[in-house]
């Protein structure tokens, strides 16, 4: 079969994966984990749509391969998972020429070296392929095991053990804890015989465990008693890396005045947006862009705070990048820039963006 027949047949990601036998589910890891339904496969495969979970102008995608004729047993043991990175267009779909120069890539090892070792190799020295941080990976292995019906693993048992014990106690023992263990415990969080033991953890852990299940609660839908309690415990908190990690955990939640209020007393109490209060800020922008969209004075603040900021707009131009690339958040934001209606340092820092970046202080 030649190259060129091949590559005429492969107009999609999906006709790639037909091609080699396999079917394949798709996951985004962009801005938080969420499995991608076979429509919206479909819809952004072919630029139907744009692809629904844009973050930083890219698809961010693990993408589980199985042979179409294994049984889900060996796809548990033996699935491939390609982990991809394809940029988006300004409409936020597919950069096609991109992908097709993807799945040229692919034609081309798969046609020197064979399928199976084609398949596991594929994406060596790709320039498409991204390998995700220890608890993202952690977390997609948790969501892929329920999602597939998997036991859970052995560190599993030692933080439910650890945490059914007495919390009040002073004791190292957390530091034996996986974090797989952490992130199948989040993916658990709406089984009920789990549900309290995620609220004790989050009211009486030690703080690094708190942390790594907010992180992995980020990619969870949490029920309202669960929100309250996150939201209790950032009113009380007063680390800034703790506060980030509620705000991450409660990114899913809904924005309403039982969140709002306690979200202006935390951006309240920043009054000079030291180093150390960038951290809530920052997980505000990359987790929770959608609450500054519904919610104008959220965003006022926080680019005030920011542009208010002795760093040479440093952070302020960070954000706004990271803010402009967002669906929803993008109108409000250069609505907010463009308006008469702001201090004299947010305009500065505005007219900032428009410049040539001075060079840094050296």
């Amino acid at each position: 079969m030649s190259q060129y027949f091949i590559m005429s047949n492969i107009e999609s990601l999906s006709d790639l994966f037909d091609m080699v036998g396999c079917d394949v589910t798709y996951y985004d890891l962009g801005r938080s984990i969420s499995k991608i339904t076979p429509q919206q496969a479909v819809q952004f495969d072919r630029k139907q749509q744009a692809y629904p979970f844009p973050f930083r102008q890219h698809a961010w995608l693990a993408c589980l391969l199985k042979s179409k004729n294994a049984t889900k047993e060996d796809t548990v043991e033996q699935g491939v998972i390609w982990f991809l990175k394809l940029p988006l267009d300004e409409a936020g779909c597919l950069n096609l020429g991109t992908r097709d120069h993807f799945i040229k890539s692919i034609v081309d090892k798969i046609l020197h070296k064979g399928e199976e070792a084609g398949l596991s190799e594929a994406l060596e020295d790709s320039p498409y392929a991204f390998k995700p941080d220890q608890e993202r990976m952690a977390s997609l292995h948790a969501k892929l095991g329920k999602d597939l019906h998997k036991a859970p693993s052995n560190y599993f048992d030692n933080v439910v053990k650890h945490l059914s014990s007495d919390l009040t106690k002073q004791d190292d023992s957390w530091q034996t804890l996986g974090l797989q263990g952490i992130a199948e415990l989040a993916a658990r969080v709406d089984e009920e015989k789990y549900q309290a033991l995620i609220q004790k953890a989050i009211q009486q852990a030690a703080k690094p465990v708190v942390s790594a299940l907010c992180h992995a609660l980020e990619h969870e839908t949490l029920s309202s008693p669960l929100q309250d309690t996150l939201i209790q415990q950032l009113q009380i908190e007063q680390d800034a890396l703790m506060q980030a990690s509620y705000l991450r955990a409660l990114s899913r939640a809904d924005l309403n005045d039982t969140l709002l209020l306690p979200l202006f007393g935390l951006l309240g109490s920043l009054a000079e947006c030291h180093d150390d209060d960038l951290h809530p800020i920052a997980a505000l922008a990359a987790k929770c862009p959608h609450w500054l969209a519904q919610n104008p004075q959220l965003l006022r603040i926080i680019m005030e705070k920011l542009a208010h900021r002795e760093d040479g707009y440093i952070a302020f131009k960070q954000i706004a990048a990271e803010l402009s690339q967002h669906p929803e958040a993008k109108q409000p934001l250069w609505a907010l820039l463009r308006s008469g209606h702001v201090s004299p340092k947010l305009a500065q820092a505005v007219s900032y963006l428009f410049t040539e970046t001075p060079p840094s202080v050296q």
